[in-house]
């Protein structure tokens, strides 16, 4: 009662941040950094009545949370930011029930989900992709490069992480309409304030994706053939336990790496010196790549839990406390990074980046090696192919309302053809 009581206290004394964060919409969608820069600096820690949850904002804070798992557990992390209607619970327990995959585990059950998949993502194994992928990177360009103009994340950036971890999966490339929507759907279900009425289509799409995946699992253990569902079944993962965490690496292994090529074009062609800088010298652009993911990363945060009492930024806080650390703030932070709102595209040229781009700790993204190895290629690709690449004038971009994963629904741009 007395740990209850503490915590509507300290909610009550410092309302004025927490009430003003509002990430779903204007201006805070399109610029979130502005308001992370005033709330670093007012209340590094604030109570947001929306998320229910305590905000995460400065660089120390997030990595002192990372590196202590037993404290700040990650059981929650695929937490629904709202809750579900009877019908939407109804229609998921068709599916397979939520058991913990590589994102909401802790400890020893967290090692044992991941292990099966270390050496799938493993950087030799990686390295047989590299030509793969770069026939795929080329194979697309050569649908539009005689159009003079494209939208980018429709025709490029969307479809070649999705083809890459399909194939990777052993999955037929005309189901790719299909997971596209269901991953939309199951992004949305989980991280969007929804009407009842898309929480229902956004769960039947979640069990449609689940049910298909269970599919591909059975007719593996039938037919084993040389992919990544036929290489875990020798683990002792359970049918359940497979669907599910298969399920979040298609949407893991797609999603987020479509955001940061994206991204990562967007800001250079902001900056035309800066996208002849890699067309003139490719070996920038690695680097590039490692900024953009500090400087607007794909997935800006991420859900903690407290599993005792603890202090933080001056706040303690009961067992049980909700923790959004805000990643994209915190690699914004201007006590880690010399000039924080500059993107600098030699920052991580010769320094090893420490961003929070894909976690830290036991929880570091498992594909994360692929995922840089894709935005390497997808630049090499383009800025070889398109030296004169430039924005589409008079666009505005429309930013995905999602609370974990951030980017725009469209990037129109233009060439001079040949």
């Amino acid at each position: 009662m007395i740990e209850q009581e503490s915590i509507q206290s300290e909610k009550k004394t410092c309302p004025h941040v927490g009430q003003e964060f509002q990430p779903f919409v204007s201006p805070q969608l399109e610029d979130p950094y502005s308001f992370f820069k005033r709330a670093r600096a007012e209340e590094p820690l604030f109570y947001s009545p929306m998320l229910n949850g305590y905000v995460v904002t400065r660089y120390e804070d997030v990595l002192n949370i990372l590196k202590d798992p037993a404290r700040f557990s990650s059981a929650d992390n695929l937490k629904p930011i709202v809750e579900f209607t009877p019908e939407v619970i109804g229609v998921l327990r068709q599916g397979f029930p939520f058991v913990a995959d590589l994102v909401n585990s802790d400890g020893e059950q967290h090692k044992r989900l991941r292990a099966p998949f270390m050496k799938v993502f493993a950087p030799e194994r990686l390295q047989g992709l590299e030509d793969s992928i770069r026939t795929l990177a080329n194979r697309l360009v050569d649908n539009f490069i005689n159009d003079g103009q494209a939208n980018l994340i429709s025709q490029f950036t969307y479809p070649l992480p999705l083809e890459v971890i399909l194939t990777m999966y052993g999955v037929p490339l005309e189901r790719m309409a299909d997971i596209k929507k269901w991953c939309h759907d199951m992004t949305a279900l989980l991280s969007s304030q929804l009407t009842p009425e898309k929480q229902l289509e956004c769960a039947r799409s979640f069990v449609a994706m689940q049910q298909f995946v269970a599919g591909l699992i059975e007719q593996r253990q039938q037919a084993p053939q040389d992919d990544l569902i036929s290489n875990i079944q020798d683990s002792d993962l359970s049918l359940n336990e497979q669907v599910i965490v298969l399920c979040g690496l298609i949407l893991a292994g797609h999603k987020t790496t479509s955001h940061l090529i994206a991204t990562t074009i967007h800001l250079l062609l902001e900056r035309p010196q800066l996208w002849q800088a890699i067309c003139d010298n490719s070996s920038l652009i690695p680097a590039a790549v490692e900024e953009a993911l500090r400087y607007d990363t794909p997935v800006p945060s991420m859900i903690r839990t407290t599993t005792e009492e603890v202090s933080l930024a001056g706040v303690t806080l009961p067992q049980a406390t909700q923790l959004f650390l805000m990643y994209g703030s915190a690699n914004r932070d201007e006590n880690q990074y010399d000039h924080a709102d500059s993107f600098e595209i030699e920052r991580f040229k010769q320094i090893t980046a420490n961003h929070f781009a894909f976690g830290h700790g036991v929880h570091h993204c498992i594909g994360s090696n692929l995922a840089r190895r894709e935005g390497r290629i997808a630049l090499e690709v383009l800025s070889t192919r398109f030296p004169n690449l430039r924005l589409s004038p008079n666009q505005k971009l429309n930013y995905i309302p999602a609370l974990m994963n951030r980017s725009f629904t469209h990037l129109y741009v233009e060439w001079d053809k040949a």
